[in-house]
């Protein structure tokens, strides 16, 4: 190959190259899956799996006037049951975050708050989980890494986005062809509904007894880092948003959960750690707490209502989202969740897992 003819052959490649990058930066823009520049297409069969990627834009852009967020404790609510339990019909949309720690839950408020449904009808419920071993993370501690190019505001990280063939084949090209959505009311929900997962064989089968610590956890340890969490990652929501009730919620983990929390030796500094979370939360007028995991009936059931020691039943979404509406369950001062906390302890104490755990 000659000069010429290399030079040619560079410019050729380049124009391909360009045109390429071109028409898939256009496709994805056009379609824009993760929500970075538009609202989404009426016409479209959006899929929405990715958390990470896809929970920024649908905070600042989807409609709504109430939120759900938190850990997986909330993937399994359906937000058709929000609207018919709630008389004035919520708009409710989901945003978890698997694992979540009190920064991953303060950038999604943050989404909110400044996202279009904020700015035009308002925010006027979030509901958010409390798990209580999240809130000993530090202030600025992350679950996962974020993908930046979609929270911040430069536009030279788009490219990250917009030349991204995992988008473009995932996320546009799949679902124009295949033509199936993602219903809205659904999203993140798991697709473990088969009775198989909600049998103690399967969580035997993945279950690891944690090693007994011999030293007890003071039951002040988790304090310290509770409140800067809360004073940072979400009082200031609170605070800043009167016209916003917030509902809190303790999700019923199983016994089997309380039972590593013994092993381990923090109970005493979890239980501590709750009751202050509580109380903390109920000294403001637009907060509601609500707890869960003194409901033996459900604590109790791992074998055929957990699918491990703490992810329970669609169904137990459900009667949770009943709660919210008729107000059963719900904590309205600290006696109150000392009370629960007591009957706690009392299935925990009352509960022989000996011989549930024991070789089979």
């Amino acid at each position: 190959m000659n000069p010429r003819q290399a030079k040619k052959f560079i410019r050729i490649f380049a124009a391909i190259t360009a045109a390429g990058l071109i028409a898939v930066s256009a496709i994805v823009a056009v379609i824009d899956p993760f929500f970075r520049y538009h609202d989404p297409l009426d016409a479209f069969p959006y899929v929405i799996d990715n958390q990470l990627s896809q929970n920024i834009g649908m905070a600042e852009r989807f409609a709504f006037d109430a939120v759900i967020t938190g850990s997986s404790m909330t993937m399994n609510f359906d937000t058709d049951d929000f609207a018919r339990c709630f008389p004035d019909s919520l708009r409710t949309l989901k945003l978890t975050m698997n694992g979540a720690y009190p920064h991953d839950i303060r950038r999604i408020l943050e989404a909110v708050y400044s996202g279009k449904s904020a700015r035009t009808g308002g925010i006027r419920r979030v509901f958010i989980a409390l798990d209580p071993a999240t809130w000993t993370a530090e202030t600025e501690e992350v679950k996962y890494p974020y993908p930046e190019e979609l929270y911040d505001r430069n536009p030279f990280n788009d490219v990250r986005y917009l030349w991204n063939m995992r988008v473009l084949l995932e996320y546009c090209l799949r679902p124009a062809a295949e033509r199936e959505a993602t219903p809205l009311n659904r999203i993140y929900m798991t697709d473990w509904e088969d009775d198989m997962y909600y049998t103690l064989d399967w969580i035997l089968s993945r279950y690891e007894e944690p090693a007994a610590v011999p030293q007890e956890t003071p039951a002040d340890a988790y304090l310290s880092g509770t409140e800067r969490n809360l004073r940072e990652n979400l009082l200031p929501f609170v605070e800043a948003h009167p016209e916003t009730e917030f509902f809190f919620f303790f999700p019923p983990y199983s016994v089997l959960y309380w039972h590593n929390a013994i092993r381990e030796n923090h109970l005493e500094a979890t239980l501590s750690q709750e009751q202050f979370l509580a109380e903390t939360l109920l000294s403001a007028d637009n907060v509601r707490v609500f707890t869960f995991q003194d409901m033996e009936e459900i604590i109790t059931n791992i074998d055929g209502g957990y699918m491990d020691e703490i992810h329970f039943r669609p169904e137990v979404n459900r009667m949770m989202t009943e709660s919210f509406a008729d107000g059963t369950h719900e904590i309205t001062d600290p006696e109150a969740m000392r009370a629960s906390i007591g009957r706690l302890r009392v299935i925990i104490e009352d509960c022989d897992l000996d011989g549930v755990l024991s070789p089979r």
